[in-house]
């Protein structure tokens, strides 16, 4: 039987379970939902929403907007569902067992006002391949590739609709590649690093569907200050 372990989040007003052994979240969501702003009445979508950390965070923070998490992965899928239960949140989170791939507007009843997603971020060909399926799943782009992400988007997204991203910064050509297909284009970016004498480990990208106004580059989020301290921003992102 598989075993869970239970984490507290925003000082215990939140109850996570998640896997043991199998794939567990890292500080990527953390930092992502710290970016997420959503609007009073938002349609949001989570894909691969893995064990439901981020529509959970989101959900708490803004009890207004309805979520939908989509995961591939049936175990955590069903961790996921679980979650929202627990936290009695099944009102507003939806938690869907599918490939993104067979979703369409059609069948979430709409388009959505935005999209979240801690995609794969390792190149199916590279790197070495998890022996653990569900972490070579969340890991490696096995089932969704970052073009796949930003193709589905724009079919799921409402015009001016956003996608929001977190993913690794050397990576970032290749997002800048998936929207060019799209009719999505980076609103801002925002790099990511340990400390100020750290090259960025991590790149957030908002991007919007149908706009034409130039990208902003946003200050950088330092994780540790010169000191090896916590910043001030970073605390307030690990607190969740």
């Amino acid at each position: 039987m598989e075993k869970f372990t239970a984490e507290s989040l925003l000082s215990g007003k939140l109850k996570l379970l998640q896997p043991e052994n199998g794939y567990r979240y890292t500080i990527d969501p953390l930092i992502l939902c710290h970016h997420v702003q959503p609007a009073p009445g938002d349609r949001i979508l989570d894909i691969g929403c893995g064990c439901g950390i981020m529509p959970l965070l989101i959900g708490y923070r803004t009890p207004d907007t309805f979520i939908t998490g989509i995961e591939i992965q049936t175990a955590l899928a069903s961790i996921a569902k679980k979650n929202i239960d627990d936290n009695q949140m099944d009102h507003q989170i939806h938690i869907v067992n599918k490939d993104i791939s067979d979703l369409s507007a059609k069948n979430t009843e709409g388009r959505f006002d935005r999209i979240i997603s801690n995609p794969p971020y390792k190149k199916a060909d590279t790197g070495r391949l998890n022996p653990d399926p569900q972490k070579a799943v969340a890991r490696h782009e096995l089932k969704l590739t970052i073009q796949t992400l930003f193709a589905k988007a724009e079919e799921l997204l409402r015009p001016k609709g956003t996608i929001m991203v977190i993913f690794p910064a050397e990576r970032l050509f290749d997002i800048c590649q998936a929207t060019q297909p799209t009719s999505i284009r980076p609103e801002w970016i925002r790099f990511i690093h340990a400390s100020p004498q750290k090259n960025a480990i991590r790149v957030i990208v908002s991007a919007v569907k149908n706009i034409k106004s130039s990208c902003r580059v946003r200050p950088p989020l330092y994780l540790y200050d010169s000191h090896g301290n916590p910043t001030k921003e970073y605390r307030t992102v690990i607190n969740a």
